[in-house]
């Protein structure tokens, strides 16, 4: 990771989007995969939980089994290697207006 602080909240680019081969198979053959994420959590001192998303705004969400009516983003780790950062949300107004 270069200088920047990486916080609870700020939108990160992945360095390799990242494609789900379940996922896959049901999108277009370009779909370019989920290439952003939103930090959830840190786990330790080198790796971090983010919420997943396509340029399309889709967010990667798994199946619960057995399926449930509440559909909840899953946190995919991931090393601060591969990451960039991408936008800080903090002191911004309207979480989407930032995307």
């Amino acid at each position: 990771m270069s200088e920047y602080a990486i916080t609870a909240g700020d939108v990160v680019k992945l360095a390799q989007p990242y494609r789900p081969e379940d996922w896959t198979t049901q999108q277009p053959m370009d779909w370019p995969g989920f290439e952003y994420g939103l930090v959830a959590e840190f786990e330790d001192d080198e790796h971090v939980s983010l919420f997943l998303y396509d340029r399309d705004g889709q967010l990667f969400v798994r199946q619960q089994s057995p399926a449930r009516p509440l559909v909840v983003p899953t946190m995919v780790d991931f090393s601060f290697d591969q990451l960039e950062r991408y936008e800080s949300l903090v002191g911004a107004d309207n979480f989407w207006d930032c995307l």
